[in-house]
């Protein structure tokens, strides 16, 4: 018989599940919003570690691979933590069912290590649901015809807000071991203070400049199908952060936030050749190879053309070996490590003049040498030294009255 109690999709990460002790106190609190009316479908990641521990086996074995035994391999985490939450949740008295994509039917398309759902079996999902049942899903992976695939990382906070995407009425909870989002990390930022309530747009350049709290693509689909996200604690019952539409938040700062990604690597080349259609044929090669390039820069002067640009430490291999096929050997390439990101976000910059002048005299007056930059409508980003990078955020979180002065 059907229910109309409501139904709430629920996110559990790694350090959520990251051990025995831990799958006990979501199954109780899972069992609790079920006794107290709701309908809830779960998710989980891997127990915390387990995902690195998987990759460093790959990288031992062919650190360039990424194809279907790759993504086997790391979704082999996921199947143990919703099996032991699902164990711990019938010793509750809660019917629940573990769910891997292929039984659920997760589908995505063909890219390895960074797969994108296509579609979700619905009717399957709410079939369960109907039936009494709490289904404890695989975050993070998905099928591609016969193939395991991996969605990236952070990926099961993509896969919670797939499923509520496609079902009536779903919200979605992700549940981590922070309270909220911050307006900086608080691990770097000792002044960084909770957000209550934050754009999807805001959220979205967060995550795509670094912030690991929401996966870039799982707020993508929170966009596009309007599903609202409360990120919260685990280990609190208190409200989090939600993350709406802009119309739905207080007046914004010009500046919400300070965000960073310490994995940035930059590849320089000089001189460029003079060949036509060699930027296009070197993109294409890096697109084809799934490597995602952030900054470009370009300049000229009398020896000829500079090129650079900015890519993850984890693609940085996969990187350096297409420029250095496309290139003479004459040419000088150079790769930067120990780099990070820092960026400026805010929906008020749109509106107010000067964000630029106060992001770059921070920075100058604390001596922090820029790499390379990058402007959109509501962010400012620099390349820096990663030995800088908590010098250069705190002195930007202070320039735009961030700080919480009760720290």
């Amino acid at each position: 018989m059907k229910s109309h109690a409501p139904l709430m999709v629920k996110k559990f990460g790694g350090t959520s599940v990251g051990s025995v002790e831990r799958i006990e106190a979501v199954a109780d609190r899972v069992s609790q919003d079920i006794a107290s009316g709701q309908r809830a479908i779960v998710v989980a990641s891997a127990m915390s570690g387990e995902t690195n521990r998987l990759v460093g086996l790959a990288r031992d074995i062919n650190p360039r691979y990424r194809g279907p035994a790759y993504d086997m391999l790391l979704a082999s985490g996921e199947q143990v933590s919703i099996a032991l939450l699902a164990m711990a949740l019938e010793k509750r008295g809660v019917k629940a069912r573990p769910m891997l994509a292929y039984q659920l039917g997760i589908k995505t398309d063909a890219i390895f290590s960074k797969a994108r759902i296509q579609s979700v079996n619905k009717e399957k999902l709410m079939s369960l649901v109907d039936e009494g049942y709490t289904p404890i899903v695989a975050g993070f992976q998905g099928v591609s015809g016969e193939d395991i695939t991996t969605l990236g990382r952070g990926g099961s906070d993509t896969t919670a807000v797939a499923l509520a995407a496609v079902l009536d009425d779903a919200s979605c909870e992700i549940f981590t071991d922070v309270p909220s989002i911050f307006s900086a990390d608080p691990r770097l930022v000792k002044k960084a203070r909770e957000i209550s309530s934050i754009s999807f747009e805001e959220m979205m350049e967060m995550a795509s400049l670094g912030s690991k709290v929401l996966h870039y693509r799982c707020v993508e689909l929170a966009v596009k199908y309007g599903v609202r996200i409360h990120l919260r604690s685990t280990f609190e019952k208190r409200d989090g952060t939600w993350v709406v539409p802009e119309g739905e938040t207080m007046e914004a700062p010009v500046v919400s936030s300070i965000t960073h990604d310490p994995n940035t690597c930059v590849i320089k080349i000089f001189p460029l050749p003079a060949a036509e259609g060699f930027l296009t044929e070197l993109f294409t090669r890096l697109t084809d190879r799934n490597v995602v390039v952030d900054i470009i820069t370009q300049s000229q002067n009398e020896e000829g053309q500079r090129l650079a640009f900015s890519v993850t430490e984890e693609d940085v291999v996969a990187a350096e070996d297409i420029v250095r096929s496309l290139l003479p050997d004459t040419a000088q390439i150079s790769v930067m490590k120990n780099l990070a990101k820092i960026s400026a976000v805010g929906v008020g910059m749109r509106h107010h003049p000067g964000v630029a002048a106060r992001f770059f005299k921070s920075l100058h007056e604390h001596k922090i040498p820029i790499h390379l930059v990058t402007t959109s409508e509501i962010k400012i980003s620099a390349v820096i030294d990663k030995a800088r990078l908590e010098e250069a955020a705190t002195s930007l979180h202070t320039e735009f009255d961030l700080d919480n002065e009760d720290a």
